[in-house]
């Protein structure tokens, strides 16, 4: 199983109801351990606090190359998601096994003042406990009954957060090993689901999403660094047409010939700039079929026009909503 599951986190709210979460989940299913919506990034990996926190500094796809953090779960929305993608990465295991390291997800608050121990330290002030940004919880938060209480192990104090299937929050020790959630600016979610272009399409709308958009350069480096994290690293020993080298984005000419648009009607204005698998787009004829009217998007970077039949499955990427 690979180590980490992911979630991705845009500028806007993305709250989910009954059929995007149940189509969420059918694009999941095959991602070998990824489980993202569009708000935060999990990863199964059980580590300790400050090894969960240092992988989180390293993520940064989408950030452009700045540094991640564990997540700011500072509303309903990621507290939700939160424990849905701990639900699919860990089912509940019922009440006798709530103490579980697999039953709680790190997320990125710690108390930061009043760590002496003492009884009123102790005391639950929000100004004591900070997001990795330097802000406070304020009026949104979840502890659990008595929750934080602050117990002692020797010289070590519970002044960190973690979030169990009933999205409560509690506080514990750093030394404790659970998944951990990243926040994540990424505009894209990978399914390893293979399908054609037309079915991968209805998969991302049925999820709330759309088919991808690369537009610039940059979403191109981003396409590539997405891919690498949710599907895995290229297998270099796949010939260059395998399916599994080859992802669908939204672009299509079906409407007219050499007329490129993305799924939502808009034109392709970067179309000059792909970087083109020569001598690609051809339209090509193949074996009777016609109609090259699908655009893909490889492992390393290039472009191409391809059949939209069931020959032709792939992976695919879908966009989050605003991006």
């Amino acid at each position: 199983m690979r180590l980490f599951l992911l979630l991705c986190l845009v500028s806007t709210a993305y709250s989910l109801n009954q059929k995007q979460i149940a189509g969420l989940k059918s694009l999941l299913k095959n991602l070998d351990g990824v489980y993202p919506t569009c708000q935060i990034v999990l990863f199964s990996e059980l580590l300790d606090y400050d090894a969960a926190e240092k992988k989180c500094e390293n993520f940064d796809i989408g950030t452009g190359g700045g540094t991640g953090n564990l997540a700011t779960v500072n509303d309903e929305d990621k507290n939700t998601d939160l424990k849905l993608l701990l639900e699919m990465a860990y089912p509940y295991k019922g009440r006798d096994h709530r103490w579980d390291n697999d039953q709680w997800v790190w997320a990125g608050m710690r108390k930061t003042k009043n760590n002496d121990g003492d009884k009123k330290a102790r005391e639950y002030n929000a100004l004591d406990w900070e997001w990795a940004d330097g802000s406070h919880p304020g009026e949104f938060f979840k502890w659990m009954k008595n929750q934080p209480d602050q117990r002692k192990d020797g010289n070590n104090l519970q002044n960190q957060m973690r979030i169990n299937h009933q999205g409560e929050w509690d506080d514990t020790f750093k030394y404790k090993t659970h998944p951990y959630a990243c926040d994540y600016q990424g505009k894209y979610i990978l399914s390893a689901n293979m399908k054609t272009w037309s079915d991968a399409k209805k998969a991302c709308e049925t999820a709330g999403l759309t088919l991808a958009k690369v537009r610039s350069d940059k979403e191109v480096e981003e396409m590539m660094a997405a891919g690498n994290s949710f599907l895995g690293p290229r297998d270099e020993s796949l010939k260059t047409w395998d399916s599994r080298n080859w992802i669908w984005l939204g672009g299509t000419d079906a409407e007219e010939e050499g007329v490129w648009k993305w799924v939502d009607g808009t034109p392709i204005l970067y179309f000059d700039e792909m970087n083109w698998r020569r001598p690609n787009p051809d339209n090509a004829a193949y074996l009777g079929e016609e109609t090259q009217n699908y655009l893909a998007f490889s492992r390393w970077g290039e472009f191409d026009d391809s059949f939209d039949d069931k020959k032709r499955r792939r992976p695919f990427a879908c966009q989050c909503p605003d991006t």
